[in-house]
């Protein structure tokens, strides 16, 4: 009802992806002419870039890294991971972020806990720069529920890691599917625990080149300045009608 009252006090609507962009035409809350989609908010893929410090060959890492919400797809993690050690154990999971209190759907800080003190994840608490354990990571997972477009996948497809996020608005976006990380179903812990299977099973030289496809990808779409530079455009083309 909001979107609806405002939408036409605006000349452009600008989505973050596009199929949320989709949505709104199909309920004639915007039309074609007034919406845009741009991949995101971009990533400063200056600023992400690959570094050499990595896991030891014989540990095998996957990070997650976002506001601790079950939303997020914590929980579907923590219940993967609780099945890929339970077989083999040398297989890390880490968690990087923080308990967001004012949040209906943030992690309860007693499961927080005990998912730690069973071993089963690995939690660095908040980080103001994820740089260095996305560099330590053989692949970054976000098994969100819905996103934007998801800046925790873009940051490490632009520092070369395979990815792994679900099939869902925006985060589909991000990735082709096996070519630079895996999509799998939402809410499905199985599926997450088959992709991170095939991620564990690929050779480093596999991992490494998916993740050069990934960084690939990256600066072709989500570059920070690529997006600028299309928002600038539509400010622009509003500013040149007048």
């Amino acid at each position: 009802w909001l979107y609806r009252r405002i939408g036409k006090l605006h000349k452009k609507f600008i989505f973050e992806n596009i199929e949320d962009r989709e949505l709104f035409v199909k309920l004639k809350i915007v039309n074609e002419t007034s919406s845009v989609s741009v991949k995101g908010c971009g990533v400063d893929t200056r600023y992400y870039q690959p570094l050499s410090d990595k896991s030891p060959a014989d540990k095998l890492i996957f990070t997650f890294i976002g506001r601790l919400l079950y939303d997020k797809g914590i929980r579907e993690f923590v219940e993967a991971a609780r099945i890929i050690r339970s077989d083999n154990p040398s297989i890390e999971f880490w968690v990087v972020g923080e308990l967001d209190d004012g949040n209906p759907s943030t992690v309860d800080r007693d499961e927080l806990v005990h998912w730690v003190d069973e071993g089963t994840i690995v939690y660095h608490g908040f980080m103001k720069d994820v740089r260095p354990v996305i560099a330590q990571s053989d692949c970054i997972v976000l098994p969100s529920y819905r996103e934007a477009l998801p800046r925790t996948i873009t940051e490490a497809m632009s520092m070369e890691k395979p990815v792994i996020t679900t099939d869902t608005a925006g985060c589909r976006e991000t990735v082709d599917d096996g070519i630079n990380g895996y999509l799998v179903t939402l809410k499905s812990t199985e599926s997450l625990v088959q992709a991170i299977k095939k991620i564990s099973n690929l050779t480093e030289e596999e991992r490494k080149e998916m993740g050069k496809r990934g960084r690939e990808k990256a600066v072709a779409q989500f570059d920070d300045q690529i997006i600028a530079d299309q928002i600038f455009g539509v400010v622009k083309s509003i500013i040149d009608e007048k």
